[in-house]
């Protein structure tokens, strides 16, 4: 009997795994250079490619919610995939701007194959799909989809522009992304999370710092400050009517998003929600909203 239940207990065990294995999505290594391999991770088998951008320090583990989503799409292949200096991608001493990591996005896609992509980028995340654009244009691309980031980095005024920082930083904003890692890395990764998550449980702030924690506190600051002086704006105008535009930003930012929207690419979809992980902590919400938007895409 005792032997009966262990043996059921085992097979159900194995089910199990190899439930996980076959809607796990897959990981892989893709040489870019001699000295730069870029590490991915990709689901579905359809024709048309979704390329998540983390954003600043973070990694792939942040959209396993969504290669989950699209894991038996037969029309979308969502990948994502780990910047230079972040989580498993190789730890180069140079190349930490976000215009190389729009190079480096280049060269993924190319070495991929990949063409008419819906690039959706996080955060920072942004920049590095801007950086993109801006030397590479957007023929390649059948949608654009920003995730809680801006085309701009500074403005006079970060509270009623769509802006990261305040030119003169008089909230310190800036500041402490920079000084903030270099100065005591572990107690700035708690207040980072927090500043992410509406559930800020032990669990959820542990499992961004481990992420943060791969990229190095010295190429967190020079990417923070090298973003900053970032203004793709214009890029992002030059989209309207080009390619379908979905901007979903936490709600704090909904009205000032919305507003720039309306008078620079009104045909943009501006969707607020939650905090800055909402597509992790709201992945059923936000899988939603990103499913009725692509619906649009041919």
């Amino acid at each position: 009997m005792a032997n009966s239940v262990r043996q059921n207990s085992l097979v159900t065990l194995l089910i199990f795994l190899l439930g996980i294995l076959a809607t796990t999505a897959n990981a892989e290594y893709l040489k870019i250079s001699d000295t730069f391999t870029i590490h991915y991770e990709q689901s579905g088998q359809g024709d048309i490619p979704i390329v998540f951008i983390p954003g600043w320090t973070m990694s792939t583990k942040v959209y396993a919610r969504q290669l989950e989503h699209y894991a038996n799409s037969d029309r979308f292949r969502a990948i994502t995939y780990d910047p230079r200096g972040q989580g498993l991608s190789t730890k180069t001493l140079e190349g930490h701007t976000y215009q190389q990591h729009g190079r480096d996005l280049k060269a993924f896609m190319d070495k991929l194959g990949l063409s008419g992509v819906v690039l959706a980028g996080w955060s920072y995340g942004v920049l590095e799909q801007f950086a993109y654009i801006n030397q590479s244009g957007a023929d390649n691309l059948k949608a654009v989809v920003i995730i809680d980031g801006s085309p701009k980095s500074i403005g006079l005024d970060n509270g009623t522009e769509w802006v990261w920082y305040r030119r003169d930083d008089s909230d310190g904003f800036r500041q402490w992304f920079t000084m903030g890692p270099l100065k005591d890395r572990g107690a700035f990764n708690v207040e980072f999370a927090k500043w992410m998550l509406e559930d800020q449980s032990t669990e959820n702030l542990a499992w961004a710092d481990e992420i943060s924690s791969q990229t190095s506190s010295t190429v967190a600051a020079l990417l923070n400050e090298t973003g900053a002086y970032l203004d793709y704006s214009t890029d992002l105008v030059e989209l309207e009517d080009k390619v379908p535009l979905l901007y979903v930003v936490r709600e704090e930012w909904g009205e000032v998003v919305a507003k720039w929207a309306k008078a620079n690419t009104p045909s943009a979809e501006v969707v607020p929600m939650g905090k800055h992980l909402m597509f992790w902590e709201r992945a059923s919400e936000f899988n939603a909203v990103l499913d009725r938007f692509l619906e649009r895409v041919q």
